[in-house]
Order: C-alpha cells, then structure tokens, then sequence
C-alpha cells in the first residue's frame, strides 16, 4: 500500500510539474517573471540582470527560441567561451517543461546563486526569435 502510495504522489508530482521546479530569484522576482507577459516585460525592459536561457539542443534553438535567449544546451555551462556571470538572474527554459529543472540544478551546482525555472516555450504565445 505504501508503495502504490508513492507512486501516485510521484505522478502526480511528475504531472503537475511541481517536481524540482526551482527558483531562487531574490525579492520575489520569479512570482513576477512567471508568466509570459511577466518574461516579455523583462525582455523588453532590457533589465542587464537578467540572462534568458534555452537548455534545448542548437537544432531546436535555431528553430524557435524566446527573444534575448541564449542557447546553452543541457544547462552546461563548462565549455562556453563566455558563461553568463554567476551573479546573474538565469531564466532557464526547455520545450515543455520537463529538461529546464534539469539544467536549473546543473547549474546551481556550477555556482549559479539566482536560477529560475520558466518553464517550456511551449507556453510563450508571442513571436519566436530565429
């Protein structure tokens, strides 16, 4: 019985996306961020604090992606010529949700202090960049 209760509480966890969602935005910012129009006000206030990240592979970036995102596949950011400052407000998103809390803990564990999970740009309803 405790087993099958697990296993629904997982799913269910799974299913809502309320797994390892992570944000670590001071003063609330991420609240504020969390919607699209909450995300294209950043981007259109220009806010230097802010880095936009798509954790997606460069085929999937090059289709599509959120305006002012940088591509940074899988969250890794060891090999990158020019890594995003470890003080910066990362805005990491994935196709649907389910790879960018993935990369939100990768990148935590690289020393990134203000990481938060947007989410998928399968919830972005405005123009894709390209």
């Amino acid at each position: 019985m405790k087993r099958l209760v697990f296993i629904a509480v997982l799913l269910l966890s799974v299913s809502t996306g309320i797994w390892a969602q992570i944000d670590t935005l001071p003063d609330g910012l991420g609240a504020k961020i969390s919607s699209p129009e909450g995300l294209r006000d950043v981007i259109e206030s220009k806010d230097p604090r802010f880095v936009i990240i798509d954790v997606r592979q460069p085929a999937d970036y090059t289709a599509g992606h959120i305006p002012t995102a940088i591509n940074i596949p899988g969250g890794l950011t060891a090999e990158l010529k020019s890594p995003p400052a470890k003080d910066a407000y990362l805005v990491l998103y994935c196709l649907g949700g389910m790879r960018s809390p993935a990369a939100g803990e990768k990148m935590q564990a690289d020393g990134y202090k203000y990481v938060h999970v947007w989410g998928g740009i399968s919830k972005w309803p405005y123009p894709r960049a390209t």
